[in-house]
């Protein structure tokens, strides 16, 4: 049978690099792994365009990690029929918050005032992981970095003002794979419950000691879930 290919969709200022021990482990199993990486769209339906176009019109298993799993779900309100898997890892399918788009705006404006590294390191790496982690805090820096100011604005305006796609997610007859930190500040608990609780054909993983990053803090349990859920029935 036909080896479902692997699309993997990072989260806001981040790079494949975060994977790394994910990708090592499925490519055990997958030769055609690819890296979805966002930069400067400046919209949902923007992203959700390069994704499609990855596909090359095959059917995968998507990965989709924070914003990364929102792009996934955009996919799916157009081409479901392209997501044969989906494991959607501290994400969500909720609305725009107004609270979230008021400190967006303050967000924007301070990384244009050239304080990016200050913005991740003091407003959002406090909210990423459970516990501090040097090694950890390092990769986050250097991916948005790496990625800088014009991707942070333009991934900050894309996910604004979107709707709840929870009912495009219920919809989807894919295998769903639910990963979620039970410290996870950004994406908590009890939004993977629902999820979980609104589509039946799921599954739901909540690991101990682990934040927003489930790829770094608890990357070797999560590498064996996104094996066992990529080898159920789809070799």
């Amino acid at each position: 049978m036909t080896q479902l290919p692997i699309l993997i969709l990072p989260g806001t200022l981040c790079t494949g690099t975060m994977f790394s021990e994910q990708i090592n482990q499925l490519q055990q199993y997958c030769q055609d792994i690819t890296v979805v990486q966002f930069s400067t769209e400046k919209s949902l339906t923007e992203m959700a365009n390069k994704v499609i176009k990855a596909t090359n019109n095959v059917p995968c298993a998507i990965i989709g990690f924070s914003m990364g799993g929102i792009v996934a779900l955009e996919v799916a309100k157009s081409q479901p029929q392209l997501i044969a898997k989906l494991a959607l890892l501290n994400s969500n399918c909720h609305g725009d918050l107004p609270e979230r788009k008021i400190a967006r705006i303050t967000q924007i404006a301070q990384a244009k005032s050239g304080q990016l590294s200050e913005l991740i390191s003091e407003t959002f790496l406090p909210n990423y992981l459970f516990k501090a982690d040097n090694a950890h805090e390092k990769l986050i820096m250097e991916m948005a970095e790496s990625l800088g100011t014009d991707c942070f604005v333009a991934q900050v305006m894309a996910i604004e003002d979107r709707p709840d796609s929870l009912s495009v997610l219920q919809q989807l007859k894919s295998d769903i794979l639910i990963i979620g930190g039970k410290q996870d500040k950004i994406c908590p608990v009890e939004h993977q419950q629902m999820m979980h609780d609104a589509v039946p054909n799921s599954r739901l993983e909540l690991l101990e000691q682990c934040g927003h990053f489930a790829p770094l803090e608890q990357a070797k349990k999560v590498s064996n879930l996104l094996t066992h859920w990529y080898l159920s029935n789809s070799l």
